[in-house]
């Protein structure tokens, strides 16, 4: 497996910068349990999803530069999507990745598993920031060739369906967890494949 990476690496020139960042946010992991800021949590993300983003981008070759912010901001708002998904369970991780302030604007504390009005806000607040991420990916999508950007579009359609779901659970993300059910991707899958 290590050998087909190098040459991926190598074959389509990704900079092994980001696989520094990449293990330095998977290290971040064993110790860091919260993040104070947006700006922190971002540090965190650039490791664990933005450079995803980048690492991928060669291999769905972009038409244009332009594509490389859109591909991190894709990266970061399926890491996002998935922190409000998992709320429950990065808990019993001992983990929180929901900036403490933005927690503290609102007043919304997730150590009580309580679905209340400040938990509402909080999370109507986080889901909005990641359709921010997913409009600025769509952008990106556009700056790809066909075969490419229906990949890419199935993925970021799918993917944010899960915040559609946190709405419609009415924010709990305490007593179920969102997911799009394997009839909706299959469907999806096939429409693109056309």
């Amino acid at each position: 497996m290590l050998k087909a990476v190098v040459h991926t690496v190598r074959a389509f020139d990704i900079d092994p910068d980001c696989f520094g960042r990449f293990l330095h946010s998977m290290a971040m992991d064993l110790t860091v349990t919260g993040y104070a800021t947006w700006d922190e949590l971002l540090v965190y993300m650039d490791g664990s999803a933005a450079v995803i983003g980048e690492m991928m981008l060669p291999i769905l070759e972009p038409l244009a530069p332009e594509a490389l912010q859109h591909a991190r901001d894709l990266g970061n708002a399926f890491q996002l999507t998935n922190f409000l998904r998992d709320v429950n369970e990065d808990l019993d991780r001992g983990r929180i990745y929901l900036p403490q302030e933005d927690l503290d604007r609102f007043g919304a504390d997730p150590h009580r598993r309580v679905v209340d009005d400040a938990w509402r806000q909080l999370m109507r607040f986080e889901v909005e920031r990641a359709r921010d991420l997913y409009r600025s990916a769509d952008l990106g999508v556009d700056l790809l060739p066909p075969s490419s950007a229906r990949c890419i579009q199935a993925a970021r359609t799918l993917y944010s369906e899960i915040l559609d779901r946190i709405e419609a659970s009415g924010y709990d993300v305490f007593t179920q967890r969102a997911t799009v059910p394997t009839w909706r991707k299959a469907g999806l899958a096939i429409r693109m494949m056309r």
